[in-house]
């Protein structure tokens, strides 16, 4: 029994690091920095008031940055890493944030859907499709 006292205890030591790791790899990836949110606002759906979350943030490219966002799913979920989430994809590229923010910044839900721009070419998320989640 001896013996493979060092053997249990080192599987135990893996077995910590990688829960430990995997918890913060799960969180990083649903988690965007403060610096990089261009804009937040909260929408009401059929499921709940303020249910749907809509995220624009920046993602730094070589020349400048990439403009994507992301709609959260269910407030209760967020950063548990069980998050359900509608990826937008990229809406644009700019090379500043206070570009990023005059053109990207604002946030308009409506019955028709969720609006994300200032501009006639802003991105447009229908809510029938928004709420096809379920």
């Amino acid at each position: 029994m001896r013996r493979f006292l060092p053997l249990f205890f080192s599987i135990a030591v893996a077995l910590m690091i990688g829960f430990v790791s995997g918890l913060a790899v799960a969180h990083s990836s649903e988690t965007v920095e403060i610096n990089r949110v261009v804009a937040m606002g909260w929408g009401d759906g059929k499921y709940g008031d303020a249910f749907y979350g809509a995220l624009v943030y920046l993602e730094p490219q070589s020349s400048g940055y990439a403009v994507r966002a992301k709609v959260y799913i269910g407030r209760d979920n967020i950063g548990r890493g069980t998050s359900y989430i509608h990826d937008c994809g990229q809406l644009g590229t700019v090379k500043t944030h206070a570009e990023a923010v005059a053109q990207w910044g604002a946030i308009a839900w409506s019955e028709a859907g969720l609006r994300i721009g200032t501009s006639a070419n802003g991105y447009f998320l229908a809510r029938n499709r928004l709420e096809n989640h379920r």
